[in-house]
């Protein structure tokens, strides 16, 4: 019994203290001001990959042409990936009336192990722009968000990870899951802003993202990583961070962007499943990020095993984990206008997130899940 102990005690020690490492380095590095300086307006080329989302993307498309960013400098594609609804009449109608929007039907999907990277790349392939701004066909971006996302490409700047949260105008009403989602978004947004300004890019979202064509090219594109059945946006980053390129975190309000709310627990669990399947490639992508994310599993379980063989101890790894992820958060929130209502549903989350990220982390390991709904 005390050899189980100490080795439990001992492996959730180890781990805690490599977790707060990196808390507290992405947390002083949140601190640091990263203000956009690029004053250029380079022809921008904003890709999409849709299938099936004749519903959401009139919202998004009027965002888009209604750009404060010179209609003349920029494009939107739209890449059809085989939809069984009225996805490219929709495209079309715009197109008809904003000849800067264009629409690619996408083809070889039935070929491709990733569907959304061969759509991906199949829209890149027709742009023109010397900047790709990629978003998901069920988001939603702010007027200034093309100019926003373009003043951070300062000339060594490959890519630029842009911050998202889901759409959620009444907490009060919102379910767990919603609530849950929304506040996991915030977190995991940090977190990636912090490991970005302490030079360490680890995460980002295709919801939001932008990268020079170039450095798109230079790393063969999605070539590399077509054999991965997600990650088009993760994956395509530690590419160009092998390749020594720079990447930045845009900060500015004006570069958000939003995606609905899920559901329920069923197509959170099969998002973030989806997204945790690309866990074991950052073995051989990004080791430290790999290792980070081990230890991170590792003191969930740590912290479940100590608290039952000796809760003292486990108690004191719990209250130490809590009061700096609060302390980061409330950092954070800050920057990033998160609510002080929403904080405090920090204990829920707080307790929530330890048989989530077992649970996400198991099904994405084995690829329990599917591409329907949500990208």
């Amino acid at each position: 019994m005390q050899q189980a102990i100490f080795a439990a005690a001992g492996l959730t020690g180890l781990s805690l203290l490599v977790y707060l490492a990196y808390i507290i380095r992405f947390g002083v590095a949140l601190r640091r001001k990263d203000e956009p300086g690029n004053n250029e307006k380079p022809f921008v080329s904003v890709v999409i990959a849709a299938r099936n989302e004749e519903a959401a993307l009139p919202m998004l498309l009027t965002t888009l042409v209604n750009q404060s960013y010179s209609q003349g400098m920029f494009e939107v594609i739209v890449a059809d990936d085989d939809s069984t609804d009225n996805t490219a009449a929709v495209v079309r109608q715009f197109s008809a009336r904003w000849p800067n929007v264009r629409l690619v039907s996408v083809t070889g999907r039935d070929k491709a192990v990733s569907p959304k990277k061969n759509a991906l790349a199949q829209a890149v392939d027709v742009g023109s722009g010397s900047i790709i701004l990629t978003t998901d066909a069920d988001c939603m971006v702010g007027r200034h968000w093309i100019r926003s996302m373009v003043a951070y490409f300062e000339p060594d700047v490959a890519m630029v990870v842009g911050y998202s949260r889901t759409m959620l105008p009444d907490w009060r009403r919102a379910t767990l899951a919603q609530k849950f989602e929304h506040f996991d978004f915030f977190a995991m947004f940090a977190a990636a802003a912090g490991a970005v300004a302490a030079g360490k890019p680890f995460s980002c979202s295709g919801q939001n993202l932008g990268y020079r064509r170039s450095a798109y090219d230079k790393v063969g594109g999605y070539q590399r990583i077509a054999h991965i059945l997600s990650g088009d946006d993760v994956n395509l980053m530690q590419l160009m961070r092998h390749t020594g390129q720079r990447v930045r975190f845009a900060n500015s309000h004006h570069a958000f962007a939003s995606t609905r709310s899920v559901a329920g627990w069923r197509e959170l669990l099969n998002q973030r499943a989806r997204w945790a399947s690309n866990f074991r490639w950052q073995a051989t992508l990004n080791t430290e990020f790999f290792l980070y994310l081990c230890a991170v599993g590792l003191l969930q379980l740590g912290l479940v095993a100590t608290l039952i063989l000796q809760w003292r101890l486990g108690l004191a790894f719990v209250a130490a984990k809590l009061l700096a992820e609060w302390a980061f958060l409330v950092r954070s929130s800050k920057r990033f206008s998160f609510e002080r209502e929403r904080l405090r549903f920090f204990p829920v989350w707080f307790v929530l997130q330890v048989p989530y990220l077992w649970l996400v982390g198991a099904l994405g390991q084995f690829n329990i899940f599917s591409w329907h709904g949500r990208r």
